[in-house]
């Protein structure tokens, strides 16, 4: 998971997570949630077009990490900000002042890395004596000015060789934006596609699951909000302006986080995706990381959500979050608040369970039997049309071929949709569209049992 300003993938997408005047941008998801041929995704909690914010569930993967202490010449390390900035000093002054300006500051100029959590910065007060973070990101996690950004429109416009015509309605989120006085704002399902296209991650998806892909993606996006307030609540705001904002955030699907490493070693399946979110809790930074794990034992019961808070139609994708160890105050309320909260019923909190659920085993452990079964039918049926292939010496008889055994191997996967193809080319009189759409029906089902079977496979 724009911005309401002059930017949840989503976690991508999918890191999910574009910028328009008072508008917040969050654009698609990792595409790499597993929906098991209802959607791929690759994942949500916040793709988006190169000009604003995204959507968390796809914010951009980044595994660089900024240092913990920042250059001599910030406040933080004794330095303070001149008197020009306005009465309201920096509260992390020294006694010493110094006639640097806290703009040039230059801590965390590696806007690419997720902060440390406890991460202070000087406040800034609106008019009305509110607090609101000097510092709003774009969709690659950078710093940006929003007084000096231009307008732009986000791309709407339909990818190349597009055969579907997709909506470009968007979804204003619930959840605040830091720096703003605003919320973040999905993409459309045209956004999605578009930044599915542009990352070359199209495979296993079609644009007509778009609708459904963005559904998704904006409620886990809110699910993971609601939950990182849950642990928000375990502190008071202390001031107008300083509730819980998410300020930033990192798609690293590819980074286990150190708890998802010993899940798996006690037989969890591997989360598909990983965001770091950065929350501004009233001027310090603190950070979330959240795993996204996929339930086998969920996926037949699945629905498109109807709305962004719809949180009980997807079953099949459970996420976990924690605020990362990166201070004592995180260490605290992991180990102590959160668990008295717990025990005396006083929070909403559900921790995932650390060992995988017996029924999510049993599920995975059957669905690698039956795709097992089923490529051993392919193989079985489908040696002549394979050898044809082998064989074939022509461009045509190689066409042939190929078409051949893609419809032998459907006839296993997908055997409805094969069927449907055989119809379509043996129609009188023939109709050359709709036998096309009917192939490619075809090939979706095809990719979608390549992709099931790597996943199971490689577990």
């Amino acid at each position: 998971m724009g911005q309401q300003q002059s930017s949840p993938s989503v976690p991508t997408v999918p890191t999910v997570p574009i910028v328009e005047t008072k508008q917040i941008d969050v654009a698609a998801p990792a595409t790499s949630g597993p929906m098991k041929g209802k959607t791929t995704t690759a994942a949500v909690p916040p793709v988006a077009e190169p000009v604003k914010s995204e959507c968390p569930m796809r914010g951009k993967k980044d595994t660089s990490v900024a240092s913990s202490e920042p250059p001599k010449s910030c406040p933080m390390n004794g330095s303070t900000a001149d008197k020009k900035v306005g009465a309201a000093e920096c509260p992390m002054k020294s006694k010493k002042e110094d006639t640097k300006p806290a703009e040039s500051c230059d801590c965390g100029k590696n806007e690419k890395s997720a902060a440390p959590a406890s991460t202070a910065v000087c406040p800034v007060k609106t008019e009305d004596g509110k607090y609101i973070n000097p510092n709003v990101y774009n969709v690659y996690n950078q710093k940006i000015d929003p007084k000096n950004q231009m307008p732009a429109t986000a791309n709407q416009q339909p990818a190349a060789e597009q055969a579907v015509d997709l909506s470009v309605d968007r979804v204003q989120s619930s959840i605040p934006k830091g720096g703003t006085e605003s919320t973040w704002l999905y993409p459309s399902p045209q956004m999605f596609w578009n930044a599915l296209v542009r990352k070359n991650k199209t495979e296993g998806a079609s644009e007509e699951d778009m609708d459904h892909v963005v559904r998704i993606h904006n409620s886990m996006n809110e699910n993971t909000w609601n939950v990182i307030m849950e642990w928000e609540r375990l502190h008071a705001v202390q001031g107008p302006g300083r509730e819980p904002k998410l300020l930033r955030f990192l798609g690293r699907p590819q980074d286990y986080s150190p708890k998802a490493r010993l899940k798996m070693l006690f037989g969890h399946v591997s989360p598909f995706d990983r965001h770091d979110w950065i929350v501004d809790r009233g001027g310090e930074e603190v950070r979330y990381v959240i795993d996204y794990y996929h339930d086998e034992a969920g996926a037949p019961l699945d629905q498109s959500p109807q709305h962004k808070s719809d949180f009980n139609s997807i079953k099949s994708i459970k996420i976990d979050v924690r605020p990362a160890i990166d201070s004592p105050q995180s260490i605290i309320d992991r180990i102590v608040l959160m668990p008295y909260q717990l025990l005396t019923g006083e929070t909403r909190f559900k921790p995932m369970p650390f060992f995988p659920p017996s029924a999510t085993v049993l599920a995975e452990r059957r669905q690698q039997l039956q795709l097992k079964e089923m490529w051993q039918q392919v193989r079985e049926r489908c040696e002549a049309d394979k050898t044809r292939l082998m064989n074939c010496k022509t461009d045509q008889e190689c066409a042939n071929a190929t078409i051949a055994l893609q419809r032998c191997t459907a006839s296993v996967a997908c055997p409805s949709i094969a069927i449907a193809f055989d119809e379509s080319v043996k129609a009188q009189p023939y109709e050359a569209e709709k036998a096309e759409r009917a192939y490619q029906s075809m090939t979706k089902c095809l990719d979608l049992f390549e992709v099931d079977s790597r996943k199971a496979f490689r577990k």
